[in-house]
């Protein structure tokens, strides 16, 4: 895909889009959600609260290192309709307040006391994704274009 077409890392740095997620439950179940993300260092980044203390099924995904689903998205046609869907393995990561304070910046207009309490909170986990797979597409004024697939990391939009 021309990158003068569709910028993907510049589209996922595009504040307020949040990401579709999907995952399986531990019981097998489709679980999905929508989340406020950051497109960093090849990965996209998360922070999953941990209600009641029972992880959530993205949590254990990336506990377990199995493979999410990740679509961004915008759909106001005829002008924008933009996709990026990624499929990788998600995995836990060390607390880290200062990337999960520019997740919360992208979706909140100010930072305050109580946003930097949540950052900083046990009952909170990072966790990211590398997008190993996937496909970008845009739809400008609704027509047909090229969709860029890439099968592995070394070939996909985030590699050097």
């Amino acid at each position: 895909m021309d990158s003068s077409v569709f910028a993907i890392q510049g589209f996922l740095d595009e504040p307020r889009l949040p990401a579709s997620v999907a995952t399986t439950t531990s019981r097998g179940k489709p679980a999905l959600a929508m989340m406020w993300f950051v497109a960093e260092e090849g990965r996209l980044w998360f922070h999953t609260p941990v209600p009641d203390g029972s992880p959530s099924p993205f949590l254990a995904a990336a506990r377990d290192n199995r493979e999410v689903a990740v679509m961004v998205a915008t759909f106001a046609p005829p002008d924008d309709v933009r996709q990026v869907r990624m499929t990788g393995p998600a995995r836990l990561e060390a607390k880290d307040v200062s990337r999960i304070r520019r997740i919360y910046e992208r979706y909140v207009p100010g930072w305050s006391p109580s946003w930097a309490e949540h950052a900083a909170s046990p009952d909170a986990r990072l966790w990211s994704m590398s997008p190993d797979r996937g496909m970008a597409v845009a739809y400008p004024g609704l027509e047909n274009r090229p969709v860029f697939r890439w099968s592995n990391a070394a070939d996909g939009p985030f590699s050097p």
